[in-house]
């Protein structure tokens, strides 16, 4: 059970009237960064709602941090002795969370001020929705609070929507919030803020005369944003893969080692296998940007087909892995079930874990077309937080006669986008674009066509521009 000298610790602000940001070791450690990324998932209006939001993401996205900086915030603004820091990686038990929850709300009740609660890592708590709901409606000063909840998994969402139906509270935006890593613009940004383009353009706006013109002047950029493609496409976005890769231009061992146990920590809490994952992991690697199903996850992870449903289904909840459909045309939009599909990495620093173990490598074009993935569903998916494992806006293409485009974008209009970072874009390239949508993109390496009706641009270009 956890006392209230160990609460007291998490909350070092009640009892240190010198506390500050400059004290605690997660805002020290990202004070100490090479570079500055802020992330502001909530404003003032959602902290003031008295609602309960969730903030899901990838393990090391660094949602403990993003935490802590608006605690920081609220203590310089007096309100220390209502904000509440507990990490559920402490708690063993529903029960002790709810003690832990309610020792918090005897302390000063002479204060008038709403409380806010953050609880960390939710996930290692089973049952945690249970005490969040029945204090909501038991305990009138928790129903009031604002919380936060913050984990590094889907898994419980429909679950949990179901217990605290009707108790959340109420926001002008979603309750339900993804944290993701960095993007290639934040990437440029800390690597050279010069290189960053002036336009941050929707992909819908890409095609039209003012996006062509942005593509135009972002492309005078194209060497040096194609210099750091390659570096993020080795790191991603993760705080800590960024940090290595800003500094010595590579990934520490040990840093990918914390990637793999990150994971194979979500598997081991669902009793599944970490020999089994690091095949998925190296199956993935090696089909990067190719067509699968399950039949070959079958043969290659050595499982039935149930096993590699379920392992595939465990990563894209934990946001490492986004499965891309077909189109189902018979259904006349979302994702086919059946037909092959396309696996991409959550953020491309989960690509270098087999390597770290002893398998593959991804070549870079293929983690290049893995990066366009990541964005694509960032830009297109409202319900991004659900849609790791079948987006409903963003698939694969593939003709009645085998011919097959990366990306096909339902903005409104379909828009087609292939990834020809390994070599010059063909006409042929051109004509099966052209043929089947009449418009569309062609992501290069370093070519630049902005006058026909097939936008050619550098990846790097692109992705910067995509934000």
């Amino acid at each position: 059970m956890l006392t209230l000298d160990q609460i007291n610790r998490l909350n070092a602000w009640w009892t240190d009237p010198a506390w500050t940001a400059g004290t605690d070791p997660h805002l020290v450690a990202a004070a100490a960064a090479s570079f500055t990324w802020d992330p502001r998932p909530f404003d003032a209006a959602d902290l003031a709602s008295g609602a309960v939001f969730t903030l899901r993401g990838p393990r090391q996205s660094g949602k403990t941090t993003l935490t802590k900086r608006l605690i920081a915030e609220r203590v310089a603004a007096g309100l220390g002795r209502r904000t509440c820091f507990l990490t559920l990686q402490t708690i063993a038990t529903a029960d002790e969370l709810q003690e832990a929850i309610e020792t918090a709300l005897r302390l000063w009740p002479s204060e008038a001020a709403p409380w806010l609660f953050v609880l960390d890592e939710l996930t290692f708590v089973k049952g945690w929705a249970k005490v969040v709901a029945h204090l909501r409606e038991h305990d009138r000063a928790f129903r009031l609070a604002t919380v936060i909840l913050t984990g590094s998994s889907a898994v419980d969402l429909v679950e949990s929507a179901d217990i605290l139906h009707g108790r959340r509270g109420r926001s002008d935006r979603p309750l339900d919030r993804l944290h993701m890593p960095m993007t290639f613009r934040d990437y440029v940004g800390a690597r050279a803020p010069a290189a960053v383009p002036s336009a941050n353009l929707h992909l819908g706006d890409l095609l039209s005369p003012t996006g062509r013109d942005a593509v135009r002047v972002a492309a005078l950029r194209t060497d040096e944003l194609d210099q750091y493609l390659v570096e993020y496409a080795r790191s991603g976005g993760l705080p800590v893969p960024v940090t290595d890769m800003l500094a010595d231009r590579a990934l520490a061992l040990g840093t990918v080692t914390e990637l793999w146990r990150g994971l194979s920590a979500d598997v081991r809490r669902l009793n599944r296998n970490e020999a089994t994952l690091s095949k998925l992991l190296a199956r993935t690697v090696v089909g990067l940007g190719s067509l699968t199903n399950f039949a070959d996850l079958m043969r290659d992870m050595d499982v039935t087909k149930t096993t590699a449903s379920a392992y595939v289904d465990l990563l894209a909840k934990s946001f490492a892995l986004v499965v891309l459909h077909q189109r189902d045309t018979k259904r006349q939009g979302g994702p086919s079930l059946t037909k092959g599909r396309k696996h991409y990495f959550g953020d491309t620093g989960f690509a270098a874990i087999p390597a770290a173990l002893g398998g593959p490598t991804a070549p870079e074009p293929a983690l290049v077309e893995n990066l366009l993935a990541i964005a694509l569903l960032r830009h297109t998916e409202r319900d991004v937080l659900e849609r790791f494992a079948a987006p409903e806006h963003l698939f694969v293409w593939r003709s009645a006669d085998d011919r097959e485009i990366d990306f096909l974008v339902d903005v409104g209009t379909p828009i087609p986008l292939e990834s020809k970072y390994a070599s010059r874009p063909t006409g042929k390239d051109y004509e099966s674009m052209t043929k089947a949508f009449g418009r569309g993109i062609m992501a290069s390496r370093r070519t630049l066509e902005a006058e026909r009706s097939i936008l050619t641009v550098p990846a790097g270009v692109l992705l910067a521009l995509l934000g």
